[in-house]
């Protein structure tokens, strides 16, 4: 009985040390049918659309592939804290130059507080300063804490 025990203990270790793998995220290039399609891609503008948050305010970081390349804008804080409105103002411009892009990257400090976080996101996501039907800025968000 005691040698059936370490066996199957035994047989088991194995297994298990033989069954060990690792799952690697990969994708694999997309084909275009023709080379012209390639260059159409490759000379279409695309924007990287960064916001930095920290204790000084909002710096805007517009990164241009296949254009003019834009200019950072520094909003700093006004009385009332963090200048939200001039974010969003500063989001509408860009926006109007690049209508089909939707994503923003945001860039906080590690002190910046959870509030002013959501607050500057709801900023880049929509403008309601009309009394009409909000307007879609940049809805996709992403977040990053330095």
């Amino acid at each position: 009985m005691d040698i059936m025990v370490n066996l199957v203990l035994f047989m088991l270790y194995n297994i298990t040390s033989f069954l060990s793998f690792t799952v690697l995220n990969a994708s694999i290039p997309q084909l275009t049918p023709d080379a012209g399609q390639a260059a159409a891609q490759v000379q279409k503008k695309s924007l990287l659309l960064m916001v930095r948050v920290t204790d000084g305010g909002f710096t805007v970081d517009p990164s241009v592939q296949g254009g003019p390349q834009l200019k950072r804008v520094q909003i700093p804080k006004n009385s009332k804290g963090f200048d939200y409105k001039g974010l969003q103002r500063q989001a509408n411009v860009i926006k109007s130059q690049f209508p089909e892009e939707t994503k923003v990257l945001l860039i906080a400090e590690g002190s910046i507080i959870y509030d002013n976080i959501i607050k500057s996101m709801d900023a880049l996501r929509e403008d309601r300063s009309n009394n009409k039907e909000p307007k879609a800025l940049f809805p996709d968000v992403t977040l990053s804490i330095l």
